[in-house]
Order: C-alpha cells, then structure tokens, then sequence
C-alpha cells in the first residue's frame, strides 16, 4: 500500500514558488508535517517488503474517546499497534516526560499512547477478537538518540531495531482469518481528523500561475511550454520532462489552490499553454461538468 500525501502537504507543496512571500507560520507546520508523514512513508515501506501481511494505517475510531492507530498489523497471535515519531537528534525522558535539550516537550505522547492501547484492547474484547495487543512506539528517524529509562514505562523501536520487525509480524499463516479481522477493524473507521488540516490558506488572486518541474518542483520558462515536442528540459535542474505531464501536473494544482472547477481559458491563462494542447489534456485526464461554454473541469 502507498501513503497518499494528505490535503495540507500537497496545498502547501502546490503553492509554494508561486507567492511572493510564503508565510512562516504555514512553513513552520509544513516542515513538522512533512516530517511526521516522511516517518509514516518510510515505516510504511518496510510493512511492504512483507508478503501475506495484513495491515492498516491511519485507523480511527470515533468510539473509546476518539482513538487514532498510526498502524495496525494482524498476525496470526497478536495485533500490534505502531505508533511512529518521526523525533531526529537527542531526548531525555525525566518524570514522565521527553523533551530536548532546547525545551521541547512530546507534550502527552505517553499519555496518548496509553489511551490508544487501552482503547485498541477494548475493541478487540468487544468484538470477540481473538487475539493478543501489543503497543510500540517507533522512534524511526536514524538520529534520534533516548537518554533515559523510557523502555521501562513503554515498549519502543528505534531505528537501529527496526531489523527486528520482519520477525515481530512474520508469524502470519492464518491469511483468511487475519483477512476477516482485517476488515472489521476497517470497517470501524470513523474518521474525526482530517487531512484538511486547519490552515489559512492564501487568497488564490495572490497566486501565480504557470507550471513547473516535476522534479525540482521551480518554475519553468514560459517559452519551454510553447515547444510542442513531447519532451523537454527543466531549466534549472536540466531534468527530462514529459511535457504532458507537468501541464497535468499544474492544472491539478489549479484544482487545488482555487479549490474549485475552472474553465478551458482559466486552464490557458493559469498554464500559458495554447488551447488546442490544453483542451486535449482535459479530455482525456480530468472530469467534466456542465455543458458548452459552461463546462469546467476538476480533478
């Protein structure tokens, strides 16, 4: 399975180079955001390179105080949780708490981690579930260093361990069985977080339009896109770029920053791209509403 960005990251991603001046606040909750879900992806990863394994991420339920499950995994004896902290540098855990040396504190995280084992335990008794609950938090990040007896409080993974976890979920031989618990956790998912999170989003008339690199994510020189050749070379980092591809690529960024559908002439103005070559790619990569000169397009 393949994490899908949540709605902040890409909103974020899409705007940025297109504003004068980014603002901090927004950066600042983009990089602790980012951070988290790079931590998921690469957890994520690892859970791939696993066959038969049944797993699941982002699980919540609405029930039992409102409970999230980074990651789930059923085996054949347990369902062990996996919450990631995606933590880089060094901690020290002192009464109760981990913080770093500069002040900060994982404000609750035991606590919260606590409540969702507590709270993964009822579900499986309340479902007749037979199976074990096991909790670790997985310290991913290479860097992150624990000063202090936190393994005494909870059980956890640092990056070091994380050899371990093939054999941790490996005993998973009953593959219909853990399928039937598999969908009935699934099926308990309620979401109360979501990937909108709260932001103040910049007024779209401030935005800038045109496309850019795929892969260095800069603008490109209007003058490329005129090129109708299929392919051509970013700018800046000289990458060979399929040209339907970063057109797709900033019309779905229109979608998004606009949060609307838009027309074939915002899609020309917005792209710099000529209307024959714009019309053809909303054809045949994006939906249709209304008729004639009203018809808009959306992602």
């Amino acid at each position: 399975m393949k994490l899908i960005n949540n709605l902040f990251i890409d909103y974020v991603e899409a705007v940025k180079e297109r504003v004068e001046d980014f603002p901090k606040e927004l950066d600042e909750q983009y990089q602790v955001i980012k951070q988290g879900f790079e931590g998921e992806k690469q957890f994520a990863s690892l859970l791939n390179e696993i066959e038969g394994l049944w797993w699941i991420y982002d699980l919540q339920i609405k029930n039992y105080n409102q409970i999230q499950f980074d990651f789930l995994v059923i085996t054949d004896d347990e369902i062990i949780q996996f919450e990631i902290k995606n933590f880089t540098g060094d901690y020290y855990y002192d009464n109760q708490k981990l913080y770093r040396s500069s002040g900060y504190v994982a404000k609750d995280l035991i606590n919260q981690f606590e409540v969702a084992h507590d709270g993964l335990k009822r579900v499986i008794q309340k479902y007749n579930i037979n199976r074990r609950v096991k909790s670790y938090i997985v310290f991913i990040h290479p860097t992150f260093t624990l000063h202090g007896d936190l393994r005494s409080k909870v059980d956890i993974l640092v990056n070091s361990e994380l050899y371990k976890l093939k054999e941790m979920v490996s005993n998973n031989f009953k593959y219909d069985h853990n399928k039937l618990i598999y969908d009935k956790l699934k099926s308990l998912h309620q979401p109360f977080l979501t990937n909108n999170k709260h932001f103040q989003k910049i007024q779209f008339d401030e935005i800038n339009g045109g496309v850019r690199c795929t892969k260095c994510r800069k603008m490109l020189q209007t003058e490329l896109i005129y090129n109708k050749r299929k392919f051509l070379n970013c700018n800046h980092c000289g990458t060979l770029l399929m040209r339907s591809d970063i057109i797709i690529k900033s019309l779905k960024e229109l979608y998004l920053l606009k949060d609307a559908p838009f027309s074939v002439k915002e899609a020309e103005e917005w792209t710099g791209v000529y209307r024959s070559s714009i019309k053809r790619v909303l054809y045949n990569n994006f939906k249709r509403i209304g008729t004639g000169k009203s018809t808009k397009y959306y992602d």
